[in-house]
């Protein structure tokens, strides 16, 4: 839970700090030399309409964050398919999740955020597309198209990789499959030790070569997965 919010604090504090800089750039590019003139009192006024706008991205974020979180952790156990032999199959839970889903959800809280800016501003729309040249230039809705598009490329493919990191386990080896899709496997008697978190179904479990595994951000992971490899590799939990 603790990563969660850590996570969603440092997003929003990324995307608070970025977006002057960002606009700032895009004024520099193209600036709007014909933008009707603003005066003071609306500038004012339309940044703090901004604060509205920005609390109904971060709304739309944390929602589109949650949603991805969970599907790429439906869709991780979908296409890691465990093979004959395995016993067990391991693959990332929401919480492992959670770091890309959000990733995702920032980016495409774009989308309805646009879709309702109108009805949000009311009136004041008009004035804010105004505002807006005057900060961004008058070429800023294509340079944020294709940014935003290289970005959510970019998040597809990370999430991709993080969803093809899987466990299996056998009766007598486990199997680790990295972000990389580079697997190594192991045999019951290379687990040098199992230690007990503190909580249901999260363990610390070193290898020979001090590999560790974490099941804090693996799922499922129950009583009979961690007797067998405790059985079989000769290691009793470490509470």
């Amino acid at each position: 839970m603790l990563d969660i919010l850590r996570s969603l604090l440092i997003s929003f504090l990324t995307v608070t700090v970025l977006l002057p800089v960002v606009r700032y750039a895009l004024r520099r590019m193209a600036p709007a030399h014909h933008a009707p003139a603003i005066t003071e009192d609306e500038s004012k006024f339309i940044q703090k309409q901004e604060w509205k706008l920005m609390f109904f991205y971060y709304f739309f974020s944390c929602v589109l964050g949650v949603f991805c979180a969970g599907s790429l952790s439906l869709l991780s156990s979908i296409i890691n398919m465990p093979t004959g032999t395995d016993l067990y199959l391991l693959t990332p839970n929401f919480e492992a999740m959670f770091a890309p889903g959000l990733l995702l959800g920032l980016i495409l809280a774009f989308l309805p955020l646009r879709l309702v800016q109108q009805t949000l501003l009311g009136q004041e729309y008009e004035l804010y597309q105004t505002y807006l040249q005057h900060q961004e230039g008058h070429k800023s809705l294509r340079t944020y198209g294709f940014l935003l598009s290289f970005l959510l490329l970019l998040a597809l493919v990370l999430a991709f990789f993080a969803m093809r990191w899987h466990v299996t386990i056998a009766a007598e080896k486990l199997t680790i499959t990295n972000l990389l899709l580079q697997e190594r496997t192991y045999s019951m008697q290379q687990i040098e030790s199992i230690r007990y978190l503190g909580k249901e179904g999260e363990y610390l479990i070193m290898l020979h070569d001090k590999t560790l595994i974490n099941t804090t951000y693996l799922k499922p992971v129950n009583l009979d997965i961690i007797a067998l490899l405790s059985q079989n590799s000769g290691k009793t939990v470490i509470r």
